[in-house]
Order: structure tokens, then C-alpha cells, then sequence
């Protein structure tokens, strides 16, 4: 059988047809990529950064060699050209080499990033009323994804997704067509007083926007009239010098001895500012892939009434090489 090339809008619309069911078999799937992640970091090597000799594109390798999953993340980006990271996921045969397929890497990343944000949620739906607010900071594909899967995850609720946006308003033409009866609503990020109402009010929010200035603040978690229980999962900053949240939230999981999923302990210290500024150790940390139907849900009680979840993902490649290697089994 020839290797096949999955395109972004192929993969795009395959996925928007999933059932909840098989969205939740997907993200089963990932997490059993991170299950081998933590038993063996080793399966994902250095990558190696680089520009091109004329300096004009800086490209991105990310192996992955394991048993199970192999193959390699690429990524260009050139500053000039307008369309943000682009590159492919190669999918290969661990025990020969020989070529299994390729995906376009958009798609896959931010579908897999949205997926492990809800590794953990999966576990955490039954605490959800029948009617759940979501916020979303962030307008991208990433934001899209995290939005579209969580409204699959809920269905047969009363969904309102609120989208924060830094200067444009998000996109919601797909969410209306495939996420239809989800109500959705906007508020900028100037609007400070807007957003410290949705990070009290949210059961569930998604940080997906690289930000050098919190905008998830303790103070706001622990307000009277909010819920009972609220899990978060950020995943826009990458840098050391990027916060989504205070330190103040993560002194609060520290000092109650809770858990902060990561995706990696090891990737996470050396790229989360938020868990460098607050010194985090590696035993404030637990990995997904080390959460089993076992293992009880770290969350901090932020006051009497209220827990909170928090989940911090910087990404991995074997979460793009194993997604690749999933969607070129089912994709028609």
C-alpha cells in the first residue's frame, strides 16, 4: 500500500464529523502515546533548531523513536512570509523505516494539543452541571480545536463558550455550522473587568494565547457565587518569560501539596514561565501519562467552596507523531 499525504482540510473535516465517541477514543489513544512518553522520555530525543544558510526560514526537527510511534515533526517559519508555522508530521514503521504516511502539520498540532488538554477533563466530566460555562483566551486554531472537542466531550448539555480575544474576534463560522445549539460569546482582553467575571464564573477554561501578562488570576478563582470545581489547561506560552497564570495560583498547588499536570516534567521547567518564576520542583509536577483510572485527580481547594485543576502542556512530538499515525488509519 503507497504511503499516503494527508492534507490540513482533509484532516479538518474529517474531524468535524467525529461522534463524541470517537473523539474520546482519539484521546485515548494520545494518552497511551504519553503513558510511553513517561515510562521512556527518551522515545522523544533533542530537537534540533536551525536557520537555513540565507537566514531567511529557522526550521524545526523533532524526532520521535520508539517501539510504537516513530517518525518526525517539522516545522519552518519565515518571518516574512505571513503564514506561521507550517511543516508535516512523517509517520514511519518503528521496525523497518519504511514510510507510513504523511500529515500536514497545522491541523494535527492543534488538534492533539486541544486533545491532551482533555486527558484530564475526560476524567473530571461528571462534576459539570447541565449547564457549563467555558472560556477560551485565544482565537487560533489552538483556540478552535480546544473549543470544538470540549462541546463534543459535553454534549447533551447547555454549552456557552466564551472566546477572549486580544484584537480580533474569533471565527466562529465552523463552531456555528458543527457545534450547533453551543452558545457563544466574545470579550476582548481590554475588557478587565469582563474577563475576571469569566475566569470566576468558568467551569472550564482554556488558555490558548502567548501572553507576558496573566490574565488567569487567583483572586478571581476565589470569589464567592463562582463554581464549585473549575479545571484549567493552558497551553499558549511556551517561553520562559510567558504567564497565563499568576504565581499565586501555583503557590496555592504547591502549598496544599497538589499535582500540576504537565504533559512533560522535564519540558515544562525548562519553557513554562509560569511554573519557573514560582520555582516549581519536579514533585509539585504529575505527567499524563502517569494518570491512570487509579490515580485521583490532583486539584487544589482554593477556598471552603471551591477546587481547581490545572494542567500545563508545552507539547511533545510524539502527541503529533502518534495523532498522525491515527488520523492516516481512519481518514477516508
Amino acid at each position: 500500500m503507497s504511503p499516503r499525504i494527508l492534507s490540513n482540510s482533509q484532516i479538518r473535516d474529517f474531524l468535524l464529523k467525529a461522534s463524541r465517541q470517537q473523539w474520546i477514543n482519539y484521546i485515548g489513544q494520545l494518552h497511551c502515546a504519553l503513558k510511553r512518553y513517561s515510562n521512556n522520555p527518551s522515545i522523544v530525543p533533542p530537537r534540533t533548531v536551525e536557520p537555513t544558510p540565507d537566514g531567511s526560514c529557522i526550521h524545526f526537527v523533532m524526532p520521535v523513536l520508539d517501539d510504537v510511534y516513530c517518525g518526525v515533526k517539522t516545522m519552518g517559519y519565515n518571518a516574512t512570509a505571513g503564514t506561521g508555522f507550517d511543516g508535516s508530521v512523517i509517520v514511519t514503521d518503528p521496525k523497518s523505516g519504511i514510510l507510513k504516511g504523511v500529515a500536514e502539520v497545522k491541523v494535527v498540532t492543534g488538534v492533539r494539543t486541544a486533545m491532551s488538554s482533555c486527558i484530564g477533563l475526560l476524567r473530571q466530566l461528571p462534576l459539570f452541571g447541565q449547564s457549563v460555562k467555558v472560556t477560551v483566551f485565544g482565537t487560533g486554531l489552538q483556540a478552535f480545536w480546544h473549543a470544538y472537542i470540549c462541546s463534543k466531550l459535553l454534549e447533551g448539555k447547555k454549552v456557552t463558550i466564551n472566546f477572549a480575544y486580544r484584537s480580533k474576534p474569533m471565527d466562529t463560522s465552523l463552531l456555528q455550522k458543527y457545534a450547533a445549539g453551543v452558545d457563544l460569546l466574545q470579550v476582548p482582553l481590554s475588557d478587565h473587568a469582563g474577563i475576571s467575571k469569566l475566569v470566576s464564573q468558568s467551569d472550564i477554561i482554556f488558555g490558548c494565547i502567548p501572553s507576558t501578562s496573566p490574565a488567569i488570576l487567583k483572586k478571581d478563582l476565589d470569589t464567592p457565587s463562582t463554581p464549585n470545581y473549575t479545571y484549567i489547561s493552558l497551553i499558549g506560552s511556551y517561553k520562559s518569560h510567558m504567564h497565563e497564570c499568576d504565581t499565586a495560583l501555583i503557590d496555592e498547588f504547591k502549598g496544599q501539596n497538589a499535582k500540576i499536570l504537565v504533559d512533560s516534567i522535564e519540558h515544562t521547567l525548562a519553557e513554562s514561565g509560569e511554573l519557573i518564576d514560582a520555582h516549581t520542583e519536579p514533585h509539585h509536577l504529575l505527567e499524563l501519562g502517569q494518570l491512570d483510572d487509579s490515580t485521583p485527580m490532583p486539584a487544589t481547594q482554593i477556598n471552603e467552596h471551591k477546587k481547581v485543576t490545572l494542567c500545563k502542556i508545552v507539547g511533545l512530538a510524539v502527541m503529533d507523531v502518534s495523532t498522525a499515525q491515527t488520523l492516516l488509519d481512519v481518514v477516508e
